[in-house]
């Protein structure tokens, strides 16, 4: 883990690899929102330079651009995130989704008001386009962490896997729950990990 800055209160952390379209769209979403108080880590997994006629703009956007030559997985991606984060709480998005307008602007009331160790929220999912409430679901994505207690992904587990040790982790720890939908799940797109398991290409 990172040490905090008192004047960061949130640090998003984005992996991304191969969806630039949906990644833009979810930073374009974040960049209005974003406060002095607020970092987005965005690491480029097996960079392309996607990004690369943007630099400048992400940086002025306070994101955070940090790029890798050779594809690391998600695990060891976010574990990078985690440990550069300079936020009192950390959050993850994945890079084919996106968040609501008051995204942030919630988050950091909460942290205000609410200082748990865990703070839970709800989700649309898209693929069957109804609100997720409180439900037994390992992604790392539904819920802010702070960053003093925040556990690493375990970089030796197969892929998904690793989220389900992250939850059992934070499952120990002082939790809240904000009865607000924050983060829009895009588990229909094709190729996303919901869509290979429902195909059986995940094993």
């Amino acid at each position: 883990m990172a040490i905090s800055n008192g004047n960061i209160k949130l640090s998003i952390i984005i992996p991304y690899y191969e969806t630039f379209n949906l990644t833009m769209c979810l930073l374009k979403g974040l960049s209005v929102q974003i406060t002095d108080e607020v970092e987005v880590i965005l690491i480029d997994d097996y960079c392309k330079g996607e990004f690369n006629e943007i630099k400048d703009e992400l940086a002025l956007n306070n994101i955070r651009l940090i790029e890798h030559k050779e594809n690391l997985g998600t695990a060891r991606t976010r574990n990078e995130g985690i440990k550069k984060a300079k936020g009192k709480y950390i959050s993850f998005c994945d890079c084919d989704d996106t968040v609501t307008m008051d995204y942030i602007d919630t988050l950091l009331k909460a942290i205000e008001e609410t200082p748990t160790e865990v703070i839970n929220f709800n989700w649309l999912d898209l693929s069957e386009n109804v609100v997720v409430c409180r439900p037994c679901n390992p992604a790392m994505w539904k819920a802010i962490y702070r960053n003093d207690i925040c556990p690493l992904f375990r970089e030796d587990l197969e892929w998904g896997e690793e989220d389900v040790d992250f939850q059992r982790e934070v499952g120990k720890m002082e939790t809240t729950y904000l009865d607000r939908v924050l983060y829009i799940y895009n588990s229909n797109r094709e190729g996303s990990l919901y869509w290979r398991k429902t195909h059986r290409e995940v094993k």
